[in-house]
């Protein structure tokens, strides 16, 4: 938060005249449900990317391939990963070639999986990564419950 200098209204006259300090939020999606994201039970899988990508036909084909519909991800950014509350195993799917977003990810909570791949337009236009993306997945523990 940071303090308002200069007033604009004649309340903001008043307030300061009153010796009342009025803040601005840095912020203001902090408070507009970014904070605690609950992860549902029925959450399988969480997609951390810069955009929404639940539509995109390669997405499509992997969620396909692990047996999970939409409704069973969810997609959020690197930034509300910090406020993910999550009680059951899920697994992770960071796609970013960004380090720094990469190293905030280290303490990922209740992970069955964690995969990383670059971002999406990287990993649609290089068949290697794609193929060891499903390598990985071959290998890995399976996300849905028995």
């Amino acid at each position: 938060m940071q303090e308002t200098r200069q007033p604009y209204s004649r309340r903001d006259v008043l307030l300061q005249q009153m010796g009342i300090s009025q803040w601005q939020l840095v912020r203001p999606e902090a408070l507009k449900g970014a904070m605690n994201i609950t992860v549902a039970e029925h959450i399988r899988l969480v997609i951390v990317s810069q955009q929404n990508l639940l539509q995109q036909p390669v997405v499509q084909d992997v969620l396909r391939s692990l047996n999970l519909n939409s409704e069973q991800v969810l997609n959020i950014t690197f930034e509300q990963l910090a406020y993910l509350q999550v009680n059951h195993k899920v697994s992770y799917w960071l796609l970013s070639q960004n380090t720094s977003e990469n190293d905030c990810t280290l303490s990922l909570p209740q992970a069955l999986n964690v995969w990383q791949s670059g971002d999406l337009e990287e990993f649609k236009q290089n068949p290697q990564a794609k193929r060891q993306f499903w390598q990985t997945i071959q290998q890995s523990p399976s996300i849905n419950v028995e």
